[in-house]
């Protein structure tokens, strides 16, 4: 890169705009999902009144993994997780076969919740006495599962996914209907004379079911690996990841075990409950829910059918990132890393992650799909808990860490003691799980040994420390203008009054350039897909020469702009945001969504420039002003600009258009008060006069100017108007460029506002 005097270029930064309520309930509602409705039925065959025992046993031996991925996802908040964490810690063998592994584990478990589906919507249309024109029941479930799997390939190849706000709704939803069940199944349970009948006797199939059960329902409990999935996405990680990943589990485990008391103890059949969930596998709890819900089967068929659509989408979306992460880093063939030219999603991975799933689907049966998901990823598990010694052994405390295991290493080693028990003890329930297991495993060493060792060179470990280790450089004391650019052409008359308002104000210019990243692509991909950076470098540097003025860049990477640009205002403290508006605004119906989304809820204050090209020499700028909430912000930015840029001031305001009462004593102060922002009275031009059109004479004033600025108006929250009606209007009618500002609010003000939008239907 050629050497730029007034230019400062940073490096890539990743938008963390996800919550700890957001990646809490991606961890609860990936728990609190298709294996509880899918899975129960079937442990309970396998363990009987035991499988109370088994949950909670189970939520034991979680916490000690969970425990080591709150320390890794606090310390190394990347997407990829276990998959990095092992490649980075042991080399590049390890590495590859815990992705390779990963890959497979969430293929397969996609391929049982789209089995779950299918058992679910096929009794759905049976219990609708739905015809199904003399095709074999089990063969219309078998279809339905394959639709399912297109539908949401299709989905993620188009690139729309499940999250935010829809995730969050989709969890208390499922959460809503396990709640009525429980509650349903307690009521039944209290008018049962002979209560303690179905709970006898407690091990009916000795105490080795127990483990069994506990490997079977394993899968159930690995939501907190999701959590740190989602890493490199999440607000304040280092605190964040580890209290998501307790939290989830805090929530979760009490519900597994109340599901299993009520699921067993609330039915009246005449035999063992435990041998009548086992009939029904994987619909053992909808048919449960028939025995003493209310409506109970069409509820929990509704639950089963959002956990498993919810839960097929999610690890159709892991699976496709972790082997797209396998061909970007160059241990798969690159095609797997190859992105749709449209979509902007990794095409070629998604297909091959579809096959797999197919064929899972259409080979092997809904139990044995289940046990070979769990072995994957117990065995996976066993390698996460080992990366954890090796990279407390070689880095220590050179990373930063939000959250430290206790007992190391005892942790660690109990669970890769107990997972391993529970991974061997699963050959007894589904010898075919362990062999699909193990050919997959020596599939991937094939694969390793034949094509990739000969492609890459020995892992560099110290990039664990390079990218993650805390370095607290010394930060500017100048207040900063954040300014976000995209178009070479489009953003250099923004960058320009930028750095106006910087000169003025004694602040610097930082230059915010948002690569946009689909959902279905880790961030970090960003950095991989096409940009015109050069060229916005080179039209930034010609901007921070002609200006004399030094301007700081940087690349962030983000899924949503706006998101984007809010949390970039954040994390640099800048005092104002400069952004371009190019779209329209039309009768109920907004063009230019970015800039309407940034001022529902900047956590600063916005300028909102609508350009249409700036003079060699801009000689006036002229303020549009009306007593109200923005008049300093508008004056204050008036002013910088005319003094940055050298230019002459004209302030204007109109009778027609405000309170008569102590106008002139107001337009007096307004004088003053720009003299006092070092407007000198030889370039002032402050004129209030009267109009009997004053959005005409708005306009025409806009016209004669060089740059003209304008608050924005107090009804901007209309679904009709971006930034009220006048200075809409001004905008899209006025040749010259036109600057609408808008000051920082109060937040109890901003929720109001989104309430409203949310009201009126605007998300």
């Amino acid at each position: 890169m050629k050497d730029r005097p007034n230019l400062v270029v940073g490096e890539t930064h990743l938008s963390r705009d996800l919550k700890e309520l957001d990646i809490t309930m991606i961890g609860v509602g990936a728990m609190i999902g298709a294996g509880i409705f899918v899975l129960t039925g079937s442990a309970a065959g396998a363990a009987g009144p035991a499988l109370l025992l088994s949950f909670a046993l189970n939520a034991v031996v979680t916490i000690f993994t969970a425990m080591v991925y709150a320390e890794l996802g606090s310390a190394i908040p990347e997407a990829g997780g276990g998959y990095l964490w092992i490649k980075d810690s042991m080399g590049n063998t390890q590495g590859f076969l815990a992705g390779w592994m990963s890959w497979f584990s969430h293929a397969v478990a996609g391929a049982l919740y789209a089995l779950g589906f299918g058992s679910y919507f096929g009794l759905l249309l049976k219990d609708l006495h739905l015809a199904s024109l003399g095709v074999p029941h089990a063969l219309v479930e078998k279809g339905l599962s394959v639709l399912v799997v297109l539908i949401f390939v299709g989905i993620n190849f188009r690139g729309t996914s499940e999250t935010g706000k829809a995730g969050n709704i989709v969890t208390m939803a499922k959460l809503a209907i396990i709640g009525l069940f429980v509650a349903a199944g307690l009521w039944a349970m209290a008018s049962h004379r002979h209560l303690t009948h179905h709970f006898q006797p407690f091990f009916p199939k000795g105490t080795g079911a127990v483990f069994m059960a506990m490997g079977f329902t394993y899968i159930a409990f690995e939501g907190y690996e999701i959590i740190v999935q989602a890493g490199e996405e999440v607000e304040n990680p280092r605190r964040s990841i580890p209290r998501a990943v307790f939290w989830s589990l805090i929530i979760v485990a009490p519900i597994y075990v109340l599901v299993g008391l009520t699921a067993l103890g609330a039915i009246q059949s005449a035999g063992p409950s435990w041998q009548f969930l086992g009939k029904y596998k994987e619909l053992g709890l909808v048919e449960a829910a028939r025995e003493f819900m209310p409506l109970g089967t069409y509820v929990l068929l509704t639950g089963g059918l959002l956990s498993t659509v919810s839960a097929l989408n999610a690890t159709t979306y892991s699976s496709t990132r972790v082997a797209f992460a396998m061909g970007r880093d160059k241990v798969l063939p690159a095609f797997f890393a190859k992105v749709h030219p449209r979509n902007k999603t990794p095409y070629l991975a998604l297909l091959v992650t579809s096959v797999i799933m197919l064929l899972m689907v259409l080979l092997v049966p809904i139990d044995d799909v289940a046990t070979a998901a769990d072995v994957m990823f117990l065995l996976l598990f066993i390698q996460v808990n080992y990366a954890v010694i090796r990279i407390r052994r070689e880095f220590g405390d050179r990373l930063e860490y939000g959250y430290l295991v206790p007992f190391y290493p005892w942790v660690p080693i109990l669970g890769m003691a107990c997972q391993a028990f529970l991974a061997v003890y699963l050959f007894r329930f589904s010898p075919k799980a362990w062999f699909l297991a193990a050919g997959w495993i020596v599939a991937g060493l094939g694969v390793f040994f034949a094509y990739v060792r000969s492609r890459i060179e020995e892992a560099e470990r110290a990039r664990i420390v390079r990218k993650h280790v805390h370095r607290a450089g010394k930060k500017s004391e100048k207040e900063r203008i954040l300014v976000a650019v995209s178009d070479p052409e489009r953003s250099r008359n923004t960058v320009i009054l930028a750095a106006a308002l910087a000169r003025a104000q004694d602040a610097e210019v930082m230059a915010v350039n948002v690569v946009q990243v689909p959902r279905q692509m880790p961030l970090r991909a960003g950095g991989r897909l096409p940009r015109k950076s050069e060229e916005l470098l080179d039209a930034l540097e010609e901007v921070a020469e002609r200006e004399k003025t030094t301007i700081r860049s940087y690349v962030a990477v983000g899924h949503a702009i706006s998101g984007v640009l809010r949390e970039a205002v954040g994390s640099t403290n800048a005092r104002s945001l400069v952004i371009g508006w190019h779209g329209q605004v039309y009768e109920r119906r907004i063009k230019g969504s970015i800039a309407d989304a940034v001022l529902r809820d900047s956590p600063a204050d916005v300028l909102i420039v609508k350009d249409r090209g700036l003079p060699e020499q801009v000689g006036r700028v002229t303020l549009a002003i009306a007593p109200g909430a923005q008049e300093k912000i508008a004056l204050a930015t008036a002013a910088s600009l005319a003094g940055g840029l050298g230019s002459r001031l004209r302030i204007i305001s109109f009778r027609g258009a405000n309170p008569p009462e102590n106008l002139e004593e107001w337009f007096a102060e307004i004088r003053t008060r720009a003299r006092e922002a070092g407007i000198a009275a030889d370039r002032l031009d402050a004129e209030l006069r009267d109009s009997e059109d004053f959005v005409e004479d708005l306009v025409a004033e806009a016209d004669a100017a060089d740059v003209f600025v304008m608050g924005a108006a107090q009804d901007w929250v209309s679904p009709k108007h971006l930034l009220g009606k006048i200075p809409d209007t001004v905008a899209n009618r006025s040749e010259k460029t036109v600057v609408v500002v808008k000051q920082e609010e109060a937040r109890v003000i901003s929720l109001t506002r989104r309430l409203l939008h949310l009201v009126r239907r605007r998300y």
